[in-house]
């Protein structure tokens, strides 16, 4: 098959999304992994949870990140549509908590830490948008990132 100009640039983006996803998640996980009992607090100071229902919902948090970044590494559309709909989720997880007056800052860790409630929205949004373009570029190309 040969392939154009244009869908070579498709392809080339959506590997940029891919890689970028998988670094950028690896980050956050990192972060906030190594300081879990910051992340715990955070969520605890949502009002939403008790202390040990803020240590569950972190570890399983922290579960489905590193399950999301292990099927990018080997499932990579797979982890891109997984990764397109934890970015929705937490996109309104966030909006509920910024509507019932609940977000103080983000915690999710590193650089991301303390952040407003507009730049997190803006960022999640960003990387909603961003993991679309690179599923769409996958399709439109008719070709497969898992081969």
């Amino acid at each position: 098959m040969i392939t154009t100009s244009k869908s070579k640039n498709k392809k080339t983006v959506s590997d940029f999304i891919y890689y970028f996803l998988i670094l950028f998640l690896i980050y956050i996980f990192v972060n906030k992994a190594l300081d879990i009992s910051a992340f715990i607090s955070n969520i605890f100071k949502s009002g939403l949870y008790s202390p040990n229902s803020a240590r569950i919902l972190a570890y399983f948090v922290l579960f489905i990140e590193l399950g999301n970044i292990i099927f990018l590494v080997f499932s990579k559309n797979k982890g891109l549509k997984i990764s397109f709909w934890l970015f929705i989720v937490f996109t309104i997880y966030i909006t509920f908590l910024n509507i019932s007056n609940r977000y103080e800052v983000c915690g999710c860790g590193g650089v991301l830490n303390g952040l407003s409630f507009e730049i997190h929205f803006i960022i999640n949004v960003t990387l909603i948008l961003i993991t679309a373009l690179a599923i769409f570029f996958s399709y439109e190309n008719k070709t497969s990132f898992d081969s």
